[in-house]
This record gives C-alpha cells, structure tokens and sequence, in this order.
C-alpha cells in the first residue's frame, strides 16, 4: 500500500485555506498522481486522518451505519442522519480536508436529491456521491443489489448537477459531484458469462453517459480486473477524473496502491472501510484482553497514554480558547477609544 503522508501538504498555489471546499477539492483533482482517500463515519476517525496529512477523505455510508446505529449498509441510514453526521465531520475538519460524503441514492425522488444536494453543500462537504441503484440502496457487496434503468441513472445524475449549478448560482455554494454506478455488481437475469458481461458493459455505457453529462467524477463499483478497469478508461474520452474504490479482503485479493491505481488512470483510491475495519478490530481485541483477566492492554502499545488521548479529543485547545477569551482587550488608541472621563464629566454638567 502507499505510503501514508505524515504531514500537512499545501495544495495548489490556486487553492488556500480560505477557498470553499469544493474548490480545494477541485484544485486536488488538477494535481498529478492518484490520491489515497480514506473513509471516515465520525469526528474522532476524521481528526486521525486529519492528522495523518491527508487533504481528502470519504465520509461512507457503510461506516456511519455501522458505527451510529450497529446496523448494516441497507437503506437504513437517513437523510438527516447522514447529514448530521458530515456537519460533525466537517466542524473538525472541513477547513483542513476535502470531505466527500456518501449521497447514496439522494434519499427518494428528484427533490429529495435536490434537498441532498443543497444540505451537504450547507454542511461543508466538499463533494457529494450519486449512485444508480434502487431506493433503499444497499451496500454494494450485500446480497440482491439492483439497480434501475440506465435512462432513470441518468435522469438522477442530471437532476443533482442541475440542483448544484442552481445552488451555486444562488448562494456561491459549490459541490463536486461523483456519477457512481453499481451495475457491475447488480443482479442480472441473464447470468452466467454472458450475463457477467452483459453487466460490465451497461456499467461502463453508464460511465460514458455520467461523464457526457458532465460528472466531476465518475466511479464504477465493482470492477473485478485490470483489464476492467482498462477498460473503463479506454471508454471515457473527456478526461473525468475516476475514483477506485477497494475493501481489504484477505486472501481473496490485494489491494492496489495509489501507484498501481494511477498507472490505470485512477485520480483517486478510496479506502471507504479501513478506519471502521481498524477500530473494530483493535476494539475487539482490547475487550477480550480485558475479559481474560490475564492482563491489561499496555499503554504504548493497545492503548495511547491517557495524556495523549486527553489532547486528541481537543482540551488543549479549548484551554487556550477559554485563557484567550479571558484576556483584557488591548487599548486601541485614537478615536475609537471613545470619550475621556473628563470630557463624560463635562458633557454631564
């Protein structure tokens, strides 16, 4: 895998702190290379990532289910909760990272995705991904996943950039859009060989429609080869940027690095899974350390010193705030610092 940043890169000269986030985003996407994207569902997760130096990450929808209700990637994470948890995520971050966050499907029909659009833009995100499956979607690797009709994908991508261009026009707000498609895994009733390749090719005749459409970014789920994914940029002649996205599989498979993704034609290779896959795993294991009674997990290594943890949640800087805010104001000087006590004894008289 590539090599994690370990700290805080500038990007463009075009693209400050002080630019809105789909700006940033945008100015991340001219830059050379595939950009590592990691997935975040809380604020604690994107503050890590944060600190690792990444300009960008994916809030998943599979991780926030996961971790805010216990519960899988079908359909089952709301609107407001999704909403309510990219605010979060963008308080703590967004000024620092580009945050993407999971649109799933738009939450129904045209205006529910017209309201999609315009919350997450309102919420800080700095992108937003559309995909083509059924509403209630599910995760892509659940079981029945379907999709509907090319003409309705593409009626749905159209309706979100059209709900962005008109937020954009009437507030200044911006947000990069994500074409996703789902029908390389879809279930098809044809099966079989031809069945499978019946479904890469409607996945990638969805690809070409998004990107004539005029996606910012366009992502096929679940290509399964190299030559699949060759295949997809043999395809798309605008030069859209793509984003692979990969879950660690085990023995079945390897991820690819950034590199190997870039040689390919990827902008950007997401890993929608890895924190909540890390925190359940190091949980896990710290929980059955404790029920043993054998030992106690070790500071350093299970476990970070608490005086570490205390400043990761933000206290430092709170106290410094608070000693800040209790500072007298300086004396400006001039004009402005209103009249002397004699000339308010002598206006009295």
């Amino acid at each position: 895998m590539a090599e994690l940043p370990t700290k805080r890169r500038r990007l463009d000269a075009d693209s400050t702190l002080s630019q809105d986030p789909a700006g940033r985003l945008r100015a991340l996407l001219r830059r050379d290379g595939c950009h590592v994207v990691p997935g975040c569902y809380d604020c604690i997760t994107a503050k890590a990532i944060e600190e690792a130096g990444f300009d960008v990450c994916f809030m998943s929808g599979y991780a926030v289910s996961a971790s805010r209700l216990g519960m899988p990637d079908v359909g089952l994470c709301t609107y407001s909760e999704m909403l309510e948890s990219a605010t979060n995520i963008c308080r703590c971050i967004g000024d620092q990272v580009c945050v993407i966050g999971d649109g799933d499907t738009g939450y129904g029909g045209l205006s529910n995705l017209r309201r999609t659009v315009e919350g997450y833009a309102r919420s800080g995100l700095a992108g937003i991904s559309i995909e083509d499956q059924v509403f209630p979607k599910r995760c892509a690797y659940a079981k029945g996943v379907e999709v509907v009709p090319r003409e309705e994908a593409e009626t749905r991508l159209r309706a979100a950039l059209l709900a962005r261009d008109e937020l954009r026009a009437r507030t200044g707000l911006d947000l990069v859009v994500v074409g996703r498609t789902d029908a390389r895994r879809a279930v098809t009733p044809e099966g079989g060989a031809e069945g499978d390749a019946a479904a890469l090719e409607e996945a990638l005749c969805r690809c070409e429609a998004f990107e004539r459409l005029g996606a910012d970014i366009v992502y096929a789920e679940g290509l399964r080869s190299r030559e699949e994914m060759r295949a997809l940029h043999a395809r798309l002649r605008g030069g859209t940027p793509t984003m692979l996205a990969q879950v660690e599989c085990g023995a079945d498979g390897k991820v690819l690095s950034a590199a190997e993704a870039g040689d390919l034609g990827f902008k950007l290779c997401l890993f929608g899974v890895t924190m909540l896959n890390a925190a359940l795993c190091a949980a896990r294991r710290v929980a059955r350390q404790i029920a043993s009674g054998d030992s106690h997990p070790e500071v350093g290594r299970e476990l970070l010193p608490f005086k570490e943890l205390y400043a990761s949640v933000g206290f430092d800087e709170v106290y410094a705030w608070e000693a800040r805010a209790r500072e007298p104001a300086p004396s400006r000087g001039g004009k402005n610092d209103g009249p002397s006590a004699q000339d308010r004894v002598g206006h009295c008289l």
